[in-house]
């Protein structure tokens, strides 16, 4: 009797075991127990550890709490939140399984996170392998888009594909990198509140909103981020203990530019003022380090982390690639902002003063002024002429206009195309003698002549001669200024895509250059102007500067999200475009600005000039 009742309550034990409810675990918990990194993704493969970036902890506790309907992670780039997101895939898979949406800018991003990321961790963490079926067997679930486990399924999706955010219920969907995607899925409408909208039917739903940011104004997890509890990582000071935010305003730090490494970092506390090391600050992070809220919410909870508080990027190189970027010129310095401090770049949007750059300019001793390492050409189409500018350009970008030149006569007859041919092969020269032929030219393909410019260019392409085609979809989505090529048309002429309006926000950023820097450093990038001389004239006057100057950066919204966009304020903006074809020049041509020039030719090898038609060219 004692052996059959000692069975049954085996038995019992055992159902128990079965039917009972797992173990209450938070998200860090469960990563700590049972994810495994893997070897294509993580530079340290294998059992996850929380205490290795103590930062994360309360991220993923906060996505695990019932009380919080929304986590906003505005994160810098090199600080672990795809893992992060990973670990909250993993437990909403296994411990409190849910039908879940990852979200990706684009499908095509999405197919690759799966096949990088999603599938590396279902195989190699042993929680998860069994809840994923093989891809190879019938009626597996598990697709690239698509894996499905007992309880849920989780569906990766593009921002950009309505498709693919088309109406499925969801509990729990995982928005990544929200600032890159467009402002609208197709015609359906703002991608992160379309899917916000298939969680509804869920009284415990969860979205998760991750990014780094952009631009201020229109960043959109900047604006969930300050409808949020808007907390910052702490540290307390090891002379006072007054717990701040690791702020880059407070880095202290000496770099040895000779060697280009940096040889101190350390921390100013905004309290005592004491000066402490990465090492002295980070001292026992795991058991000191907390979030503190700069306000109260009651759904919602944002975190703010920059790269300063990374245990895998170092003071001292995030010193260096500062140094480098904003050596580098305004387009890595925004980078570095965005995607190191986890901060928005505010871009100046008023209209430039035409006046101010006009008196500007300076005089050159030469064609071509010291400093040039190599020349560039933009050629605008209209009916009844050519537009072209010629640029020089130098260490760090630096910038010298050439020369402007107008070409008049009717595209329809050979003679203005000979004319623009013959112009595009001359050379101008510096002060020491060294001639300077274009190294590569774009050119307007837009208008009436469309199949015109390419046959010309196609003929020319063993001189880098380029047909150009501006693109400028004006609802927000922006294009990167080598936006691709194709060569589908009648010539087979290569065809450079741009992204119209990251041209201009280029070109005016580089305007705007002071000549110098706050600490009299001499400003990358800075643009030179030349003043006319009753010697030469090189095209560069008030009508000039009126056309460079004719766009004003606006704010518009479309669905209620704002988006910048360039908008006329003058009708003739032809320098302007002609600038964009120039910058667009030198970044298809990529030369090594840094390179020495070789010595000066003999004086017999100096300046070829063509001869002029008369009436049949100008400059403005």
């Amino acid at each position: 009797m004692s052996e059959t009742l000692q069975q049954t309550r085996n038995l019992f034990r055992e159902i128990v075991r079965v039917v009972a409810p797992p173990a209450k675990l938070n998200v860090s918990e469960w990563a700590d127990r049972y994810r495994i990194l893997s070897s294509e993704s993580s530079a340290e493969p294998g059992p996850w550890r929380t205490s290795r970036a103590p930062f994360q902890r309360e991220p993923m506790n906060a996505i695990s709490d019932s009380r919080y309907e929304t986590i906003v992670l505005m994160w810098s780039s090199q600080v672990g939140k795809t893992e992060l997101e990973l670990n909250a895939v993993g437990y909403f898979s296994d411990h409190d399984p849910a039908p879940m949406m990852f979200v990706q800018p684009t499908l095509i991003m999405a197919q690759d996170f799966s096949k990088d990321r999603l599938a590396p961790m279902y195989r190699d963490s042993p929680k998860l392998r069994d809840k994923i079926r093989s891809p190879k067997s019938r009626d597996s679930g598990n697709t690239v888009l698509r894996k499905s486990f007992p309880g849920g399924q989780i569906a990766l999706a593009g921002a950009n594909s309505p498709a693919s955010l088309a109406s499925r219920p969801i509990r729990v969907v995982l928005c990544d990198e929200i600032d890159r995607y467009p402002l609208s899925a197709g015609t359906e409408g703002d991608p992160v509140s379309l899917v916000t909208k298939r969680t509804t039917t869920f009284s415990n739903r969860k979205r998760i909103l991750v990014s780094t940011p952009t631009i201020k104004g229109i960043s959109r997890i900047e604006k969930f981020y300050e409808d949020s509890t808007k907390e910052e990582w702490c540290l307390p000071c090891p002379t006072c203990e007054d717990y701040q935010p690791l702020k880059w305003k407070n880095i202290v730090y000496e770099y040895d530019e000779e060697d280009k490494k940096t040889t101190k970092a350390e921390m100013r506390c905004s309290s005592c003022g004491f000066l402490h090391s990465e090492q002295e600050w980070k001292a026992n992070h795991e058991q000191t380090g907390r979030w503190i809220a700069q306000r109260s919410h009651s759904t919602t909870r944002g975190f703010h982390l920059n790269e300063l508080a990374s245990t895998f990027t170092s003071w001292e190189t995030i010193v260096h690639n500062w140094k480098e970027a904003n050596a580098a010129g305004t387009e890595a310095l925004k980078t570095w902002i965005n995607t190191a401090m986890a901060e928005t770049w505010e871009e100046k949007g008023e209209q430039l003063d035409e006046e101010i750059l006009l008196n500007r300019r300076e005089l050159y001793h030469a064609d071509v002024p010291d400093g040039v390492k190599v020349l560039t050409a933009a050629v605008d189409t209209q009916d009844n002429r050519f537009e072209v500018e010629v640029q020089g350009w130098g260490v760090g970008h630096e910038n010298w206009r050439i020369q402007y030149h107008v070409i008049y006569g009717d595209l329809k007859q050979p003679q203005v195309w000979a004319d623009l041919d013959e112009f595009l092969q001359r050379t101008w020269s510096d002060a020491g003698g060294r001639t300077f032929p274009i190294a590569i030219s774009c050119m307007d393909s837009g208008g009436h002549f469309t199949n015109e410019v390419y046959k010309f260019c196609k003929e020319r392409h063993g001189r880098r001669l380029f047909a150009i085609r501006g693109e400028n979809p004006g609802d927000g989505t922006y294009l990167p200024l080598i936006a691709g090529t194709s060569s589908k048309n009648r010539y087979n002429a290569t065809v450079v895509r741009l992204g119209v309006h990251e041209g201009k926000t280029k070109v005016m950023s580089a305007v705007r250059q002071p000549p110098v820097d706050d600490q009299g450093n001499k400003t990358k990038g800075y643009c030179h102007f030349p003043l006319t001389t009753p010697e030469k004239n090189r095209g560069y006057e008030r009508q000039y500067f009126e056309g460079l100057t004719a766009e004003a950066l606006h704010t518009r919204y479309k669905a209620g999200s704002p988006y910048h966009v360039w908008v006329k304020v003058r009708e003739r903006n032809e320098p302007l475009d002609l600038a964009v074809y120039n910058r667009a020049a030198i970044e298809i041509l990529q030369p090594n600005l840094d390179a020495e020039l070789p010595p000066p030719k003999p004086s017999s090898q100096a300046d070829r000039k063509p001869k002029r038609r008369r009436g049949t060219t100008s400059s403005v």
